[in-house]
């Protein structure tokens, strides 16, 4: 391990470089994105307006960084070195975790520090082991203690890192870790999972509190659990622990029967929590239990509230019973304001894969738009364990497609709509809709898939507006005939022939393409899904009124060339508003970086990045008074293409 200084530039320069423009030091604030969501709240919503509607156009390529990667056409270098990152700007710098790359053995894992108006690497933190998840967390200090920069690795450490020396806080832990997966893993677990269980987001900050979730893999039981748990910022003491899975003695334990909680693997934050520090509250969107339970399998698929500085459980809503459908819950709540009959209330919002949008009083828990248990599909197979019922918020609805019938399959063209209406008919097709489960006698279509929906990426939240934005996928679920268990997109039926395969053997000619599942394959970089376009969108929703206000394509399908333009693209990835009217997004898989108008859905500009941009963007202030707008572009991910770089890409106004 160690740390770089660049040109001789001390690490001390990242709280001198304030000092470069006398007027901004005096009317910017010093952090201005200093949270991966933007602030605690998970808003991703900037106060900035220099950039607007009526310039966006004109923006160009400020500087690029690039962090060793390499670029390549070589597909997704796996799940923990997947470059996904939300940059942070506290006091005036840039910092921004990398991965390594099994593919360059000398390429380190690093904290990086850069100068935000110009992409010049400042000082630079070398680990031995990878860094994983999605950003950095970062804690301020307490007056004795200097700020540091929190960080997971593999096999389950958590680091911090002094950002005024640029190496690990010797105070932390044992000389700047804990070892994170010790207390999680009992006897019989041992040390068995310890290769698949990390820290995958980045921690939430309380007051002195380092707040983390976790990734316990996907295997089922005996597993480590997906506690979480609070650290003291200061030392790495554990704080407080909240079991996910109710313990022998605590509350709704009696809801699993037997053992069935013991060694219990899933139910785990592996997404990002949000803190309301004024109450005290942090919440936590918990994902879905690895292994099944004969009850509803608390408290996976929910939403928790905490209390920050005790882990004491105030509130809980599950928005899944039993999630058989893999939905987890992987978009960060967010911080809303609710404002009804002139009243405003402290709210918080939360969607998921499943594509519906709960609103809460964040106190008490309250659903602000009524929400209603009602019954949903059942399998023909009396082995199915799925829950009769399920919640449903009666407005806005769903924010992505939860149906589809055999008339809406897209004609894109002529050979990929009779391979897709052939295939619906030799399957018999039923569409299940939303919660769907799977039939002895049919193949079924449910929506939305096991990708969502919402995802990961987040919405975004604007005080000045109430529009909530986020990006979805309209994709659905094939499943083939046969048990409910044996679950998502297993099997396949009978297939119609492919008809347009090229032929194998010519001179110069590619391989055969060979068609399968309810997707069309145009050639190897190509893929249309037979379900209705666009296969992405942008939506907008009026918290208050729990209204949709616009639905806008989001993406398009390069290899069509102009047929492709707005017809939706599968995306990973968040968003970001400004009070300049805007909403900049990456997440597709087609390469490009897109600004919004943000309250009508109008696309104003997009650029080509080098791969895709499947991460949430950061704007911010430079010290030469100009607004930049900066985002990862790596590819990769479950639904990249097979272009990968190593790019951090940086645009700003002429």
């Amino acid at each position: 391990m160690k740390t770089t200084m660049m040109k001789g530039v001390g690490a001390s320069l990242a709280l001198a470089l304030l000092a470069g423009s006398p007027v901004l030091a005096q009317t910017l604030p010093a952090d201005q994105w200093p949270s991966y969501g933007q602030n605690a709240g998970s808003t991703n919503f900037s106060p900035l307006d220099q950039i607007t509607a009526a310039n966006v156009s004109t923006l160009r390529r400020a500087w690029t960084f690039n962090y060793g990667g390499g670029t390549d056409n070589e597909g997704d270098r796996g799940l923990n070195f997947r470059w996904e990152v939300t940059p942070l700007i506290i006091g005036g710098v840039m910092y921004v975790s990398t991965p390594s790359n099994p593919a360059i053995p000398d390429l380190k894992s690093t904290i990086t520090a850069l100068e935000p108006e110009t992409g010049r690497v400042i000082w630079k933190y070398e680990s031995d082991r990878n860094i994983h998840g999605r950003g950095l967390a970062y804690w301020p200090g307490d007056g004795q203690v200097g700020p540091r920069l929190f960080f997971a690795t593999e096999q389950g450490y958590l680091r911090a890192l002094d950002m005024g020396t640029g190496q690990l806080a010797a105070g932390f832990g044992e000389q700047g870790e804990i070892d994170a997966y010790v207390g999680v893993a009992s006897e019989l677990v041992g040390e068995t999972r310890r290769d698949t269980w990390s820290i995958p987001n980045p921690a939430s900050i309380y007051r002195n509190l380092v707040i983390t979730g976790a990734r316990p893999g996907e295997a089922g039981p005996p597993g480590p659990r997906g506690d979480i748990r609070a650290w003291d910022a200061r030392t790495g003491a554990l704080v407080w622990t909240f079991h996910t899975v109710p313990q022998e003695g605590e509350a709704n334990n009696d809801t699993y029967s037997n053992d069935e909680w013991r060694d219990r693997s899933g139910a785990n934050v592996w997404s990002t929590m949000t803190v309301d520090a004024e109450n005290g509250i942090v919440f936590a969107p918990v994902g879905d239990l690895n292994g099944r339970a004969a009850g509803p399998e608390l408290y996976s698929a929910s939403l928790l509230a905490l209390d920050a500085a005790t882990g004491q459980l105030k509130w809980f809503f599950q928005m899944t019973h039993k999630d058989l459908w893999d939905w987890d819950q992987p978009t960060p709540p967010v911080l809303v304001d609710f404002t009804a009959n002139g009243e405003t209330v402290p709210a918080i919002a939360l969607t998921g894969k499943q594509s519906l949008l709960f609103v809460f009083n964040r106190l008490t828990g309250e659903p602000l738009h009524a929400v209603e248990e009602r019954p949903t599909p059942r399998s023909d197979d009396p082995a199915d364990l799925a829950w009769a019922t399920q919640p449903f918020p009666v407005r806005p609805g769903p924010l992505a497609r939860t149906s589809m019938t055999r008339d809406e399959i897209p004609n894109i063209t002529p050979e990929q709509h009779a391979y897709c209406t052939n295939f619906w008919d030799q399957n018999n097709i039923l569409d299940t809709g939303l919660y769907g489960r799977p039939l002895l006698t049919r193949g079924t279509l449910s929506f939305p898939s096991t990708l969502g929906g919402p995802n990961w990426g987040g919405p975004s939240w604007s005080p000045q507006t109430g529009l909530f934005i986020v990006n979805v996928q309209n994709m659905g679920q094939y499943r083939a005939a046969g048990p409910a268990g044996r679950g998502f997109g297993v099997g396949s039926g009978p297939r119609p022939p492919a008809p347009a395969a090229r032929p194998a053997g010519e001179p110069g000619a590619p391989p055969a393409i060979v068609q399968s599942g309810f997707n069309f394959r145009v050639d190897a970089n190509t893929v249309l899904p037979c379900t209705p376009t666009p296969w992405g969108e942008l939506v907008a929703v009026d918290i208050n009124k729990g209204e949709i206000v616009w639905r806008s394509p989001l993406g398009s399908i390069p290899g069509l060339g102009a047929e492709g333009v707005d017809l939706g693209a599968r995306n990973l990835g968040g968003n970001i508003q400004t009070a300049g009217g805007l909403v900049f997004i990456g997440a597709t898989n087609d390469r490009q970086f897109r600004a919004y108008d943000s309250r009508t859905g109008e696309q104003l500009w997009s650029v080509e990045l080098d791969a895709s941009a499947h991460a949430t963007p950061i704007t911010y202030m430079g010290k030469d008074g100009k607004q930049y707008v900066v985002v990862v572009g790596a590819g990769g991910t479950a639904v990249g293409s097979r272009r990968m770089s190593d790019t951090l890409n940086a645009f700003v106004l002429p």
